[in-house]
């Protein structure tokens, strides 16, 4: 009898191991064939969807049904599909029904990177769900087979409703360059609601990149990422003359008012090292931090989301205030690495921006991403001046834990 128990809970124990089995990625076993595609550019081809490689994308003409027809020899149980656009669209999977199409499975098309379960299908097609005429966009395409949802898979979950800190950036990678450990240490670690804000995202393999980069680090509320188009400047002036001040106050003042950060971080106001788009952030935060609890300024984003007044402000390499985070704890979430370690293995996911003169600032680097200024306090000075959060009600945080 114990030897029967004993292979009982052996096949028990073999059972769970095998369904606890990650899910393979079989896309390079499938035919894939796409209805149309733009030839302007050779990185539009098709390959560029299955080629790994972030910074190169499919893209469909301007079309009625565009889509991708799939043939695989084993069963497709889930679709990744990261599409790079900054206009997202609702996609569906149709199975052929012997008369033409129907839908098996449909997406929301609210995100840049999705997942979609399938039930193990071998021939569909993927398109975009509208009848007008649509470009159809894939960065990367992967199909996965039968198992768990890999980690690497990234399942957004909706944008915060309300942010312990809110960071803002000028641009995808300035979030790992320049604040370091703050979104793997309070995201990651933490698990505290931590909205990344974007003012600049150009072109979609950065778009792609962020993604990754903040799903590294822990990040599961999907960021906000803005739609000023990127121009390289050295003046505060001329970045606010390209954009318009008025419309950029307004933008950051809608930001604050829609998440109602506890504490707002950004960049340095002489632009770390000079861009006009990251003085703008720390110029436009020292202004919103007031102007978004002011019911007479900006008065359409008040009546949609109310007034809010943030507890805290920290701007990068401040001298005033002046305090010293620490990155350097590790981090279990990250498997004891630390938070700026993390950072720059985040920032290795930004393919196209690794060049020489970029890295996640050491603490020993003139633009250390561990020092900071308390720009704006509502809640007194810092003292301790190691944690963001100092002096702010726990109470009023999402999932905060003590160190």
């Amino acid at each position: 009898m114990k030897k029967l128990l004993g292979f009982i809970l052996l096949a028990l124990l073999l059972s769970g191991a095998a369904m606890a089995q990650e899910a393979e990625d079989i896309t390079a076993q499938a035919t894939v064939k796409a209805s149309s595609t733009d030839r302007r550019y050779k990185t539009f081809a098709m390959d560029c969807a299955l080629d790994r490689d972030y910074t190169t994308m499919w893209k469909s003409k301007k079309e009625r049904r565009a889509n991708l027809e799939i043939t695989s020899p084993e069963p497709v149980y889930g679709i990744y599909l990261c599409s790079g656009m900054e206009t997202l669209e609702p996609w569906v999977v149709e199975v052929p029904d012997g008369k033409g199409w129907t839908v098996a499975a449909r997406a929301d098309g609210v995100y840049g990177h999705e997942y979609l379960p399938l039930d193990g299908l071998t021939h569909f097609r993927i398109r975009v769900e509208t009848t007008a005429q649509k470009v159809f966009a894939i960065t990367e395409l992967y199909l996965l087979g039968e198992g768990d949802v890999p980690d690497w898979v990234q399942r957004w979950q909706p944008q915060a409703e309300k942010a312990d800190l809110m960071i803002l950036v000028g641009h995808p990678d300035d979030e790992m360059l320049f604040f370091g450990g703050m979104i793997p240490t309070y995201a990651g670690e933490k698990g505290m609601s931590v909205v990344v804000c974007y003012l600049t995202c150009n072109y979609p393999g950065r778009r792609s990149e962020l993604l990754n980069g903040l799903w590294y680090c822990g990040v599961r509320n999907y960021p906000d990422i803005g739609n000023f188009w990127d121009k390289y400047s050295l003046k505060l002036r001329t970045q606010y003359d390209t954009w318009g001040k008025a419309n950029v106050l307004s933008y950051v003042t809608n930001l604050i008012r829609r998440y109602k950060p506890e504490v707002i971080a950004t960049q340095d106001v002489n632009g770390e090292y000079g861009h006009g788009a990251h003085r703008v952030c720390a110029d436009a935060c020292l202004q919103c931090v007031t102007l978004a609890a002011d019911p007479t300024k900006y008065k359409p984003s008040a009546s949609e989301w109310g007034v809010w007044q943030p507890k805290k402000l920290y701007i990068h390499m401040y001298n005033k205030n002046q305090v010293e985070f620490d990155w350097d704890i590790p981090l279990a979430s990250q498997g004891g690495k630390t938070g700026f370690e993390t950072a720059a293995e985040a920032y290795k996911l930004y393919v196209s921006q690794q060049q020489p003169q970029y890295r996640v600032e050491p603490r020993d680097s003139e633009k250390s991403c561990y020092a900071f200024g308390l720009a704006y306090t509502a809640v007194g000075p810092d003292v301790a001046k190691n944690d963001p959060f100092e002096n702010i009600d726990p109470a009023t945080l999402t999932n905060w834990k003590a160190d």
